[in-house]
């Protein structure tokens, strides 16, 4: 009986893997049109110098990636936590498809417990001979979701959250947004505040290093391994995919490319930072490895870029779950005198209400240190602009001494520095550092609120923008359901799960 039992549960896991599957690299960066002008824009083209532009606007991030894609010649490497079946999603497909069409090299890698988009619209488009797709530690296919992490949860609880898209090896974006409408201000629930990076350089070379690193690792299944359905014809799917595309997809996609970055970039109007900077991404390793047990190259990276700090450090992070570790390290950096900003969703603004039950312990401790705590306001929109899409922050960034910028995947949490792959960049960069915190600092006081304790030592939250000033002493515009979800995630103990 318990021979048959351990085999129904092996067959219901049972994963593809390839562990002798050889060993593929990304091509050579060559003189191409985004080579070129990436070059032009260098001081000079070697060593650890970058040139850069933000990415804070959705619509702007959307085209951004669609010119970089209509301008790619030979290569284009795409890692993403989640793809979804959406607008963002269709436009995604067709636009890879039509670089695949002009002879464009296209290798595109994805986490597959978020991703909703179905095997059978992903595996057409790896139908195409100039596309290559694979299912990074996907779920088995003989079972539910419910039942892989019922049966397999050691394995299926680990995720890849790294982001990047790489073209020509010579141009890349990295930063928080995946491949789904959220992300790009599109027609969603929630107004996503999310940032890239558009980045070009030598570095970009030590970027395609970390995506072949998981491109060969032996988790990274092709997706023709997963899908067993019926063959659907190429042709057929872009029918398909075009068909959807024929009404929204089409008035979004030329709201992007009609865009007014897109075309101040074009003319040489939008304004580029130079800084220097270098790759840090987590082994695949880190996966197979029991929880906690590492290695944390992004963790101690992300935690030792903060206390090198002389002056002050600003972390914006959607997901804020220090742990003890991580409290004590912005204790220490309060004990030097390092001015410490944090801020995160409040209540109301978390799409995850449970992880805000990790957070909230920690805010007492934090403010009695002299740490400043910010949390964003979800109804900013609708007091600032009338719009009624409630905001949720997705940004994850660290800015050190207004000089050095920490730009990646990497929430604060147990889930990211532990659980989690992540990838990043450690930029040297005063101009950029100083230019993102003057419009933090413009910004902050209209879409979030101020965290401190009053005179009775209880929590308020204090905001004083455009709507003027107002004090709330509970978590403001949280739902009973919210507060009660996150108070429970409080008392059970399931931090290092967060």
């Amino acid at each position: 009986m318990l021979v048959a039992m351990s085999v129904v549960l092996v067959a219901c896991t049972y994963v593809p893997f390839e562990r002798d599957r050889p060993t593929e690299l990304a091509l050579a960066k060559t003189d191409t049109l985004i080579s070129s002008v990436v070059s032009r824009k260098l001081v000079s083209n070697s060593g650890s110098e970058i040139v850069m532009v933000p990415l804070a606007d959705g619509n702007d991030a959307l085209a951004a990636r669609f010119r970089m894609i209509e301008n790619a010649e030979r290569s284009i490497d795409i890692k993403t936590f989640l793809i979804k079946p959406d607008i963002a999603g269709t436009l995604f497909w067709l636009e890879l498809y039509n670089a695949a069409e002009r002879g464009v090299k296209i290798r595109l890698i994805y986490d597959d417990v978020f991703t909703s988009a179905s095997d059978e619209d992903i595996a057409t488009l790896d139908a195409h001979p100039n596309v290559e797709i694979r299912t990074f530690n996907p779920l088995s296919r003989n079972s539910t979701t419910v039942g892989n992490f019922i049966f397999d949860f050691a394995r299926v609880n680990r995720r890849m959250h790294n982001k990047a898209m790489i073209v020509d090896g010579a141009m890349a974006i990295i930063g928080g947004r995946n491949i789904a409408d959220e992300y790009y201000q599109i027609r969603t629930s929630n107004e996503f505040a999310d940032f890239d990076l558009l980045v070009g350089g030598e570095p970009i070379s030590e970027l395609s290093k970390a995506f072949d690193l998981y491109w060969n690792d032996e988790w990274a299944v092709p997706i023709a391994r997963l899908y067993d359905g019926e063959d659907t014809s190429l042709t057929e799917a872009v029918k398909r995919f075009n068909q959807r595309a024929e009404s929204d997809e089409v008035l979004i996609y030329q709201r992007a490319m009609d865009s007014r970055f897109i075309a101040d970039l074009k003319a040489g109007r939008v304004r580029t930072f130079r800084g220097e900077a270098r790759v840090i991404v987590d082994n695949p390793e880190k996966l197979r490895n029991p929880p906690g047990k590492g290695p944390f190259t992004i963790g101690n990276s992300y935690y030792n870029t903060l206390l090198g700090a002389k002056s002050e450090v600003l972390v914006i992070t959607p997901y804020f779950v220090p742990e003890d570790y991580g409290a004590r390290v912005f204790e220490d950096l309060k004990a030097r005198g390092v001015r410490v900003r944090i801020m995160t969703n409040s209540l109301a603004a978390n799409n995850h209400a449970y992880v805000h039950g990790g957070y909230a312990p920690y805010r007492s401790r934090l403010l009695d240190a002299g740490v400043e705590i910010l949390e964003v306001r979800t109804d900013a929109p609708e007091l600032i602009v009338g719009s009624d899409t409630p905001l949720v922050l997705h940004t994850k960034l660290a800015i050190i001494d207004r000089d050095t910028l920490f730009v990646s995947s990497t929430n604060v949490d147990p889930r990211s520095i532990r659980q989690n792959t992540e990838v990043g960049m450690v930029i040297k960069s005063p101009q950029l550092a100083n230019n993102i915190l003057t419009r933090f600092d413009t910004l902050a006081p209209d879409y979030a609120f101020n965290v401190i304790k009053g005179e009775g030592g209880d929590l308020e939250w204090r905001y004083g923008g455009q709507s003027g000033v107002e004090i709330f002493r509970s978590e403001p515009g949280a739902t009973a359901w919210s507060k009660f979800v996150a108070k429970v995630a409080e008392w059970l103990p399931v931090e290092p799960l967060l």
